[in-house]
Parts: structure tokens; C-alpha cells; sequence
């Protein structure tokens, strides 16, 4: 009783540990860009927090921010803000814009002040701080702290290249036209890059809609992709694209979740070629035809662009945060082609291993023939030469067989058996008793039917083992694919992945995100696992059994 009682705690205490690194990984393949570089790293992904209303306070921003005398120097800037002559904003809640800001500044004030100012009695320090409390700094505080939905520039791009401007940045206000659903304003705003926030709300009605109908220089039936400008506002609502042409009404085929905060370029666009291309990042959202008839524009120089916003609640946001990273993964590559590379080279991998690791692990364990020993030997010593010295003669090699930039280096090794795999085998073999095999030759067996009736049949734990390792090897393979080839069509996954960490800032849902990495090392973990845990008996049982003398 003594004995379980400390037994099962330290196997729960192990597993925990050993299973830690999955769980950050799972975790972090949920969470957003910010999360990971904010002020405080959590282990589990921020709770998503829908919003109907926009302009609004995130009173999130600065949430994990502390430091020395931070409750009574928030409070003396507070006060400062209270009294301060500032033109606040009219959309937003004063308490809290005026709370939020506090708190910025006191993060920019302890990251930029010495520490012995905090050292300082109440009086002293609040006369330190009120002189730095100026309108600039408040500016820019309120500028990290408001959300809202803003709209820029929308161009279209055609199959023979040309560009097009349908709104340009001064005019975004004036070009959409809000629908009947939901109350909605367009405020146009100056600066180097003009823009147009869209002020909603959404809790007078769950949806909102914006329209215009343009004229192209070129015929519509050419048009290739619809470019448009966006910054969330960190609501979770959710953005679909609807177009008109030639009498048929296209829907995105997935919704955009308004789940940043900053400026992305969207992208939409018919199926294509683009979509068979694997030389490019796919960052665009497939646009399908849903609907035909004479309501929808049908002039060959002329197309309809609706924007629909949905308000999300909590399940949706959930969904949507916990999906988002998913399928930027399986958007931005093709990632069912890598897969199919990977399991064709997988069981070629497995089929070659197996058989001809037991092949030469019987003669070597039951045949007698001139020389096995040094053979046998001269096989071991194999095992201490690195990978790294026969990398280079192995390419040459491959080379010169004309199998660069094919699939065949990746398999082909694996139908000559193995070093370690044969020693595996062959010390199991030895242990089955000869009598077994002089009763197979009585009957009338030969040397075929005793290896593949008895001996595979008896070693069947083993060979599990092997193929464990050289599934998890093949799968996991990155320095092969990135050696002997060249063409994006042939990648597996563990070097398709590899576009994920490409950086692509400034268009939407980067794919260069830290969480996007984490969700496709996740998807390409998960059949590693599987395997394990079904093959874990007879894993056990070859590792048990190997060792074994008969």
C-alpha cells in the first residue's frame, strides 16, 4: 500500500512533466502575435472578448503591467488627466479612456525613469511625475488604447496585370454606402495614409453593411484579385466579402475575424491557378459562387462589392481564435499535397526497412556462411562513422544517378538494411531455438518459407519497434528534403512547413507568426502520437523481448 501510494503520484508527477512541452505547444498554437511579446507571457491563450461597439476603450491593453508604487502613481495621473485641458475623444467612455491612459503612462514613465525616483516621498513623487503627464503623451497613449475599425485603399488587380484604384485613401468615406441593417457612420480621417473609421453598433442590430458598386478600366470577366486595406479592432466580429459580376453574387468562402489591431492587406479572389501553385504563400480568401440572376450587376465594366459585419458572441470568438491559426496553416500551404508526399515516403520507408533489416538480420543470426562475423563486424563499425561525412559522397552519388530533385534519396536507402536495426533484429533471432527451424526443414521448408512462416512471424515485436523508429525518422526528415530538393511540388511536410516562418507583414494573418509555427509543428506532431500510443504495447513488448535469451 506504501509502496502504490508513492508509485502513482511520481508516475502522475512524470507524465505531467514530460507532457509539458505538448501542452505549451498546443496552447501557444492558440494564442495571437501580442500575446507572445507583451508585457507579461501567460501560459494559456488571453480570453477573446467580443465587442459591439466600435470606437471602444481595450482596457486589456495594459493589464499586466506593474511595477514599483504603480496603485498610488496611477492615481496621481489620473488626477493629472482629470485636470488636464484635452480634447477627449466623445466616442469613448471618459473613465475608462482616462483609467487606460494612466496606466500607459506610468508604464512609459517606469520604463524610462531611474529607480531611485520611486524612492521618493508621495509629494516629491507626484511633482516628479505631473510636468511629464503632457498632451503628447496622452496622444499617444490614446492611440494604443482606442479600437475601431478602420477602411483604406481597395484596389483590384486583373489576369494581364493591370491595377486599378477603386477608392482611394481621402475619398474612402464618400465611396460606401451604408445598408439597412444596423446603424452605422463612416468618419473620414486625415494624415499621410487617409483612412475611414467605421463607427457601429451592433447591439441594435447583429449585422451592418457597406456596399458600392465601381467601374473597371478592364472587363470583369478578367478580374484576378480584390486588395483591400483593413484594421481590425480587436473585436472578433466577423468580415465576409460579397461581389457582383456578370449576373452572379460570389461569398467569401470563409469569414475574415476581425481579431487584430493593427493594419493588414486582405485579399480575395476566384479559385485559380494560383491555388495548384506551391512556389507562393496562398494569403487570399477564395471567393465561390453562390447565386445568379438578373438582380445581381451584369454589365461587363461594372462590379458590386458588399461588406457584411456580423457580431460574434462568445462561442464565435472561441471558435474563431482557436481555428484562426489552424487555418492560416492550411491556407498558406498546401498542406494536404506536403502530407501525401510525406506518407508515400513514409511507407516506402517502412516497407524497405522492414524487409530487408530482417532479411539481413536472419542470415546473420541463423545461416552459416564464410566471413559472417567480420561481416557482421565490419556492418557495426558503420555505425560510427557521422551522417555528416557521408552526406557530401552521397549526394555526388545521387547525382550522378539522376535522382536530384526526385524522391528517390528519400526512400530508396531504406531498402538496405540498416546497422542498429539489424542488431536489433539478430539478437532476438538468436534467441529462437533451432529446434523450430530443424522442425520447418523436416517438413519440407526452405530457406524463404522458414524466414517468412516462423522467423518474421516470432519477431513481430521488434519489427514494431524498427518501424516506430523509421516512421517517426521518415516523418520527421528535414535535412533530406532541404538537400536533394529543389521543387516545392515534391516537399513532405516537415519542409512545406518551413514557409511558415517566411515573413509576411503587412498582409492579413501574417504566416510568420509565432502561434501559426507552433499550430503547423502541432498538426505535424499529432500523427507521431497517434502512432505511439497505439504501437506503445508492442513497442513495450520488442523492447522487453529483444534482450532475451531463448
Amino acid at each position: 500500500m506504501n509502496r502504490n501510494f508513492l508509485i502513482y503520484p511520481a508516475l502522475f508527477l512524470g507524465s505531467v512533466i514530460f507532457a509539458w512541452p505538448f501542452l505549451w505547444m498546443a496552447a501557444t498554437s492558440v494564442k495571437l502575435e501580442r500575446e507572445m511579446y507583451g508585457e507579461k507571457v501567460h501560459m494559456w491563450p488571453a480570453t477573446p472578448s467580443p465587442e459591439g461597439v466600435s470606437p471602444y476603450v481595450d482596457t486589456r491593453y495594459y493589464r499586466d503591467v506593474a511595477g514599483p508604487r504603480m496603485h498610488e502613481a496611477v492615481a496621481d495621473i489620473e488626477a493629472d488627466l482629470q485636470a488636464m485641458t484635452y480634447p477627449w475623444p466623445q466616442d469613448l467612455d471618459r473613465a475608462s479612456l482616462i483609467h487606460a491612459c494612466a496606466t500607459g503612462i506610468y508604464k512609459k514613465m517606469r520604463d524610462s525613469q531611474p529607480p531611485d525616483v520611486w524612492q521618493q516621498p508621495a509629494a516629491q513623487l507626484d511633482t516628479t511625475l505631473r510636468p511629464q503627464v503632457t498632451p503628447t503623451l496622452t496622444g499617444d497613449t490614446i492611440n494604443q488604447v482606442r479600437r475601431a475599425f478602420c477602411l483604406g485603399e481597395l484596389w483590384i488587380k486583373s489576369y494581364d496585370l493591370q491595377d486599378q484604384k477603386l477608392v482611394d485613401g481621402p475619398a474612402v468615406a464618400a465611396a460606401w454606402q451604408p445598408g439597412a441593417s444596423g446603424p452605422v457612420q463612416l468618419v473620414q480621417q486625415p494624415g499621410s495614409k487617409p483612412f475611414a473609421e467605421v463607427h457601429y453598433d451592433l447591439t441594435k442590430g447583429d449585422t451592418l453593411e457597406l456596399a458600392h458598386t465601381f467601374s473597371t478600366s478592364f472587363p470583369v470577366d478578367r478580374l484576378h484579385r480584390i486588395q483591400f486595406s483593413l484594421k481590425d479592432d480587436d473585436s472578433w466580429n466577423r468580415l465576409t466579402l460579397y461581389l457582383e459580376k456578370q449576373g452572379r453574387l460570389y461569398k467569401a468562402e470563409h469569414v475574415h475575424a476581425m481579431g487584430d489591431d493593427s493594419w493588414n492587406i486582405c485579399f480575395w479572389q476566384e479559385p485559380g491557378p494560383d491555388d495548384l501553385s506551391t512556389n507562393k504563400i496562398h494569403n487570399w480568401i477564395l471567393l465561390r459562387q453562390v447565386a445568379s440572376g438578373p438582380q445581381y450587376e451584369s454589365d461587363l465594366h461594372k462590379l458590386r462589392i458588399r461588406i457584411e459585419v456580423r457580431r460574434a458572441n462568445i462561442v464565435d470568438t472561441w471558435a474563431e481564435k482557436i481555428w484562426r491559426n489552424y487555418q492560416i496553416t492550411l491556407d498558406y500551404v498546401p498542406f494536404w499535397r506536403y502530407v501525401g508526399t510525406s506518407v508515400f515516403i513514409v511507407i516506402l520507408s517502412l516497407i524497405g526497412t522492414l524487409f530487408s533489416c530482417s532479411l539481413v538480420a536472419y542470415s546473420f543470426a541463423r545461416l552459416q556462411w564464410p566471413g559472417r562475423n567480420f561481416c557482421f563486424a565490419l556492418m557495426l563499425a558503420t555505425m560510427m562513422i557521422p551522417g555528416q561525412v557521408t552526406m557530401i559522397p552521397y549526394f555526388l552519388i545521387v547525382r550522378a544517378l539522376g535522382w536530384y530533385n526526385t524522391l528517390y534519396p528519400l526512400w530508396i536507402g531504406n531498402f538496405f538494411a540498416a546497422a542498429f536495426n539489424v542488431f536489433l533484429l539478430r539478437q532476438f533471432l538468436r534467441g529462437v531455438p533451432r529446434d523450430l527451424e530443424d522442425a520447418a526443414k523436416i517438413d519440407g521448408c526452405g530457406f524463404w518459407r522458414i524466414y517468412w512462416h516462423i522467423m518474421l512471424p516470432l519477431v513481430r515485436p521488434t519489427l514494431a519497434v524498427i518501424g516506430i523508429f523509421t516512421f517517426m525518422a521518415a516523418w520527421n526528415d528535414f535535412m533530406g528534403p532541404l538537400i536533394y530538393l529543389s521543387d516545392e511540388r515534391l516537399y513532405p511536410l516537415s519542409l512545406g512547413l518551413y514557409a511558415l516562418n517566411v515573413s509576411t507583414h503587412g498582409v492579413s494573418s501574417g504566416a510568420g507568426s509565432f502561434g501559426v509555427v507552433m499550430a503547423g509543428s502541432l498538426l505535424m506532431t499529432l500523427p507521431v502520437i497517434v502512432t505511439f500510443f497505439f504501437a506503445q504495447r508492442y513497442f513495450l513488448k520488442g523492447v522487453a523481448l529483444t534482450g532475451m535469451k531463448g
